[in-house]
């Protein structure tokens, strides 16, 4: 039994009723700590997260031991606000686009105040957005799983953003426009949807993969291995981007292009970050060749 020091993490945001110190079992889990913390404090479990002086975070699942807490060690406590379900973050954010394009494009008197027969490539730009994003629906409901449960409520907002005003409003206004886009010979047009099939169906695989490394409630973690991951840590990403590059060139339009480099740019951050947490936690296992996202380039 060791005696742990408690601290707010930050000085301006104190936590009513935590106790300056706490008894614990070296042997126990993060979780049973978070637990009587939580009993204290009277917040949720999901609101709590816990560091060490170096940031270090007690993650999930795992024993306090392995973080060589002695007597006095101090541990700091920080509140994460009211939390919501990843999943149901993902439901909401996708919902946007799927709401958006078809009232801009079947609204038309409405947002561009006139009637317009569409172009073959608009008509197909609306069936792929729709078809992408019901696929994300599909995957949070089955596919995929969740290094963290919850996170801040607050963050939907932020979140959605990106979903329903550059993915929903910015890209479907522009491009369901009158004359926005042009139609392509066709090669062009069946090569670059071709692409968008391809990109979405090996998004879908990698997505599998990844989800088959994590068993359903866990949060451990495995080196990935497969189709696109001998290349790159997070073939997800890539094959994301360039989906939508595909309709950046099918549409010519200003919007897509904007919306795919917003996209690309958040999501090689994204990768750098994963890329270099793999590296740490697989230190010596993990593949030196890897990229990123970008197949031998970054």
């Amino acid at each position: 039994m060791i005696t742990v020091n408690l601290r707010a993490k930050s000085p301006k945001a104190k936590i009513a009723r935590l106790p300056p110190t706490l008894d614990t079992d070296a042997s126990a889990t993060v979780e049973s700590l978070v637990g009587s913390i939580s009993a204290a404090t009277k917040l949720g479990p999901e609101r709590i997260r816990l560091t060490l002086i170096d940031n270090t975070r007690l993650l999930p699942g795992t024993l306090l031991e392995k973080y060589d807490l002695q007597d006095n060690s101090i541990i700091y406590v920080k509140d994460l606000g009211y939390q919501v379900k990843w999943a149901t973050v993902f439901y909401i954010e996708y919902a946007g686009p799927l709401v958006i394009h078809p009232l801009l494009y079947h609204f038309q008197s409405l947002f561009y105040h006139q009637e317009f027969a569409h172009s073959t490539i608009q008509t197909t730009v609306l069936n792929l957005v729709l078809l992408h994003y019901l696929k994300r629906e599909l995957e949070t409901m089955f596919v995929h799983r969740f290094s963290n449960a919850t996170m801040p409520v607050l963050y939907i907002f932020r979140n959605s953003f990106h979903y329903w005003v550059l993915s929903g409003v910015l890209l479907g206004y522009f491009v369901y426009a009158p004359n926005a886009c042009a139609d392509l010979p066709p090669w062009a047009y069946y090569a670059l949807v071709g692409s968008w099939v391809f990109a979405e169906i090996s998004n879908f695989i990698t997505h599998l993969i990844l989800s088959s490394l994590r068993p359903k409630g866990t949060t451990q973690r495995k080196i990935p291995y497969g189709y696109g991951f001998s290349m790159v840590s997070c073939p997800n990403y890539f094959f994301e981007s360039l989906g939508w590059l595909a309709v950046v060139f099918l549409t010519r339009n200003w919007a897509a292009a904007v919306f795919w480099t917003v996209s690309t740019v958040t999501m090689f951050k994204w990768a750098l970050k994963k890329h270099s947490k793999y590296k740490r936690e697989f230190a010596g296992k993990y593949p030196k060749n890897r990229k990123a996202m970008f197949p031998y380039i970054a």
